[in-house]
């Protein structure tokens, strides 16, 4: 029988794997549908999961699931429990009934909302010209419900404000990063670059730093190891609390932020340093930093290392959008008392109060900005690395919500249940091949993958998560691999399936009512560019800023109200070349198609243009079962930002 424990473990191994950032957030809707997910795949019963679900949301806010309840066990003990830790335990705790009365009770009941009454406003003598029948051209004005714009530009519900002062010389600015070189080169003994050169050092390239002192010790660790699994995690860096991600691109984020704080001649400075070296590991180690192209010659492999140059030129790149935009919203006199990492205790040292209910949207860095005026103020940013942006990444589990009566083959469950039986059944009726595979020198990717997970070859044919379905899917690939027809039949069949889910999804976002008003009614509140228009942040896509004003430029308003509601869903539509002949796809013979995709309609010519690219695709191709919904910029959008920021702001580097 498995253990408790063991089966929390795994729910919060899948969940974190479902996330897109591997940082689970129980405020986070999305999320919390990824949990769901995660314990319907484990079989365990719908009460145990909202039940769980429940405690999750409300464990912060509900001090009644941290009371305490004495109860006996059924052989006479007495004990006690917490309320939330006996819900969580399930039905068969003797005392859950009690629990849940006690949270049932203690819930509060919804008010009815209270009419306020109209306001009305009077109007004195001086108002009315020739009598009271004859008013003059003075008119009552609608009361504004809208929250006022705070002093940064942002109009919302979001407390924004920043305590006055310089957080530069505050404790948390000045932490020493954990572990200690000492610590840190022992750890990184076998994933150092090699020498020559030296290891870089980067102290005393920044005088007075306005970030968080300890990222450029990070920094200058990352240039000088070499990408391996381990340093694939910030905790590889450092023991304090980080970012999420791709390591690259949480170092690209890394510069921009420092970047942004320093002086032009402190960041060129710093960037040349970073490039010098690199150039020197190529020379130096052409057969740890290159790979050979199909022709057989050595070329640069950006992926050997965390920090190279294209990460060097997008932190330049994003800086510039930042800077420019900056100077133009607040002041050419306007300065940058500090920056900070989306890390809460640094954003809070800077001066935000309630970090986690008064963060931005989708912010990886902030800017404290001091106003001509001298008043002090937030700026946040949103950070990519160029124009592939994915503006949304979530799950094709939203469709059961936006079609109640949601067909079976754009169904996920179903979808999955039907891949993972398929790939028991084929591994059962095929096990002596599959037992000779894992003896045998070629089974040693499998081998691996089991010993990795804690898994042997009979427990992953229970088949209830990823990971025992990934040494399946595994097994079933390197059979195919040797040659053998039956797994080979597996894999085509697989193809088949997704490519045919993919092509229904598609189809039913576009033309089923229900899926395309249930995806444009999601997008609409959850797409940045709300954000953008709210003032909340900006976005830096590579040397270009998407803000209210480059906004503006594009759509010709920054009111979102306004933009979202002509954004409509258009569907794949066959494609021609500049002669207008049809474009072929030469391995299925068809025409091909475009992507569909979000766009936007203008209202004078009705011409839509594009904004974002509508993708499906499945997590973990033949075993996952897990299909992302995401939005990504589409290609036509981006001449257009371009376009905008040219306009706005001159031309880009």
């Amino acid at each position: 029988m498995t253990h408790i424990s063991e089966i929390i473990e795994e729910i919060l191994v899948e969940w974190a794997y479902r996330v897109h950032d591997g940082m689970p957030n129980p405020k986070n809707a999305q999320h919390i549908h990824e949990l769901r997910e995660s314990m319907e795949e484990l079989n365990l019963p719908n009460n145990v999961i909202y039940q769980v679900i429940q405690n999750l949301i409300n464990e912060e806010e509900n001090p009644i699931l941290k009371k305490k309840i004495k109860y006996k066990t059924k052989d006479g003990e007495d004990k006690e429990g917490t309320v939330g830790g006996i819900l969580k335990q399930g039905e068969e705790h003797p005392a859950y009934k009690d629990a849940k009365a006690m949270l049932d009770k203690d819930k509060p009941k919804k008010k009815k909302k209270e009419k306020e009454p109209k306001q009305v406003t009077f109007k004195s003598p001086e108002d009315y010209v020739g009598g009271d029948d004859k008013k003059s051209d003075k008119e009552d004005k609608p009361t504004d419900d809208k929250p006022k714009a705070q002093s940064n530009g942002y109009v919302g519900d979001k407390d924004k404000t920043l305590e006055q002062g310089n957080p530069n010389d505050s404790e948390e600015y000045n932490r020493d990063l954990e572990p200690d070189d000492d610590g840190f080169n022992e750890r990184n003994k076998k994933d150092a670059n090699p020498t020559p050169p030296p290891p870089l050092k980067l102290d005393g390239i920044v005088k007075n730093p306005k970030f968080p002192k300890r990222y450029l010790k990070v920094l200058e660790r990352m240039v000088n190891s070499k990408i391996s699994a381990r340093t694939a995690k910030w905790s590889h860096f450092s023991d304090i609390e980080g970012g999420a991600g791709k390591i690259s691109a949480q170092a690209g984020e890394l510069m921009t932020m420092m970047g942004t704080s320093m002086s032009d001649e402190e960041f060129e400075e710093l960037t040349n340093a970073m490039l010098e070296h690199e150039k020197q590991l190529l020379e130096n180690h052409p057969e740890v930093f290159k790979k050979k192209n199909k022709q057989g010659k050595l070329i640069d492999n950006p992926g050997s290392r965390i920090v190279d140059k294209s990460w060097v030129k997008a932190a330049k790149q994003s800086r510039k959008a930042i800077l420019d935009r900056v100077k133009d919203q607040y002041g050419e006199d306007a300065e940058i008392v500090a920056t900070a990492w989306d890390v809460g205790n640094e954003v809070e040292t800077m001066g935000l109060s309630d970090y986690k209910k008064n963060k931005g949207f989708s912010t990886d860095m902030y800017i404290k900005v001091k106003k001509p005026d001298g008043e002090e103020v937030l700026d946040e940013v949103s950070l990519k690395k160029s124009v592939k942006v994915n503006f949304l990444n979530s799950s094709a589990g939203k469709f059961e919500e936006w079609d109640d009566n949601l067909p079976e083959n754009i169904n996920q469950t179903v979808y999955r249940n039907k891949a993972r039986k398929r790939n028991i059944d084929f591994i059962n009726n095929n096990r002596q091949k599959v037992d000779e595979l894992l003896n045998s020198p070629e089974g040693e990717p499998i081998r691996k993958l089991m010993k990795s997970k804690g898994l042997t070859i009979e427990q992953a044919l229970e088949g209830g998560s990823r990971d025992r379905q990934n040494i399946l899917w595994k097994a079933i690939g390197l059979l195919a691999k040797k040659g053998d027809e039956s797994a080979k039949s597996i894999i085509e069949q697989d193809n088949k399936e997704h490519d045919e889910f993919v092509a229904e999804s598609v189809k039913a976002i576009t033309e089923n009512p229900k899926m395309r008003d249930g995806m444009l009614k999601e997008i609409r509140s959850e797409f940045p560019l709300k954000a953008v228009s709210d003032g909340e942040e900006t976005m830096a896509i590579g040397p270009n800023s998407l803000d209210k004003k480059t906004m503006k430029a594009i759509f010709g308003t920054d009111n979102y109200d306004e933009i979202k509601e002509k954004l409509v869903a258009e569907p794949p539509k066959p494609l021609f070349d500049k002669n207008g002949e049809p474009i072929i796809d030469k391995k299925t013979g068809e025409q091909k198609m475009s992507a569909p995709y979000i766009g936007y309609k203008v209202e004078a010519s009705g011409e839509v243009f594009p904004i974002a690219e509508i993708k499906v695709r499945e997590d973990g191709r033949g075993y996952g079962g897990q299909f992302k919904f995401e939005m990504l910029l589409h290609k036509d959008f981006a001449p257009r930002l371009e376009k905008a920021q040219s306009e706005v702001y001159g031309e880009t580097e």
